[in-house]
């Protein structure tokens, strides 16, 4: 039998390169390779038909590749049992099995279970006389945040999870007084600015980016180009609560009709929340408003606090709809 010539660093890294290219697709993000079971230092010697056997203990819920080297593909099973001694799966290799991978002097082949934390043995059983490399690689997932970036209207709060975990998590923001949170990473915007939310976990810092706006609706104004010759109309294009908790929605009407303006009848307004909530609305049968042709005009409507019907929306990400008709005068010239 050919011996291996390779060192065991060598043999280590063509088996993490093969094993992330077998189980690829399935690997996590956030996952890293680990070994579970190191290589013997020198190559080991398998006898015909003699159970060898390999216990190892997963510290959390992983993939894992049990990871053979040899000088040539040759036939052998492995076998994995749990603690119970119960057989988890069996794996039959064979000297034509297609996903041998030659590597300079020998060939490595890999099976791959998913297992719970726990402790395991895996049976090797060879058909002939075989020297070969044995280690155990796993694929274990390392904590991650939930958002690595995240924007916040002032006022409101959203929050932050970790997942795979194995420790507690520790929160902290940079500024507090823009962003604040608590040991849930529940993260509440304070005033428009950024700041960093870090979470300190199994040895390692995430960091999550956090933008406060201002909690304010805002849209482009209407402008003579976008209405048609013998038309009027008007859009809001901001809406802000004021000191008292009233809403103002400031506006502009834009009079392309050809004649003078004089007024709206029957407008009305409707704010709704991005969940398609109504937070606020406004009906009114007629409100002055002169605006010449071929001109426009701003102008704002204020629903009191004790009128809305929630209190403090998010304006940022909501919609308003206005809807009424403008009216004019005929004048008749001698």
């Amino acid at each position: 039998m050919k011996n291996l010539q390779k060192k065991i660093s060598c043999v280590i890294l063509a088996l993490l390169l093969f094993a992330g290219t077998a189980m690829a697709a399935q690997i996590p993000v956030n996952a890293k390779v680990i070994t579970i079971l190191e290589p013997a230092a020198q190559n080991e010697t398998a006898a015909p038909g003699v159970p060898i056997t390999k216990e190892f203990t997963i510290t959390s819920p992983c993939q894992t590749a049990l990871a053979i080297a040899v000088a040539a593909p040759c036939a052998f099973t492995v076998s994995v049992y749990n603690s119970a001694d119960i057989e988890l799966d069996s794996m039959v290799f064979t000297p034509s099995d297609p996903d041998w991978l030659p590597l300079n002097d020998f060939y490595i082949n890999d099976c791959t279970i998913d297992l719970a934390a726990g402790d395991y043995k895996a049976v090797l059983t060879f058909e002939e006389m075989t020297e070969y490399q044995f280690t155990i690689l796993a694929d274990v997932p390392e904590a991650a945040i939930s958002n690595t970036t995240l924007t916040i209207t002032e006022g409101f709060t959203k929050t932050l999870s970790i997942s795979d975990n194995a420790g507690a998590v520790k929160w902290k923001s940079s500024k507090p007084a823009v962003a604040d949170v608590n040991s849930q990473g529940k993260v509440t915007a304070k005033k428009a600015g950024k700041c960093t939310v870090t979470a300190a976990v199994d040895g390692k810092t995430l960091k999550c980016t956090v933008t406060v706006k201002s909690n304010k609706y805002t849209a482009s104004k209407l402008t003579n180009s976008e209405i048609p010759r013998g038309s009027a109309s008007w859009e809001a294009y901001s809406a802000s609560y004021d000191e008292s908790g009233n809403l103002v929605i400031k506006c502009r009407m834009v009079n392309n009709s050809g004649h003078y303006s004089e007024y709206l009848k029957n407008l009305s307004i409707k704010v709704k929340t991005a969940e398609k909530k109504t937070a606020a609305s406004y009906k009114a049968s007629k409100m002055k408003l002169y605006v010449s042709d071929q001109g426009y005009k701003d102008f704002k409507i204020t629903i009191k606090k004790a009128d809305l019907k929630i209190k403090k929306a998010d304006l940022r990400n909501a919609s308003i709809t206005t809807d009424g008709k403008y009216g004019y005068t005929y004048y008749t010239y001698n």
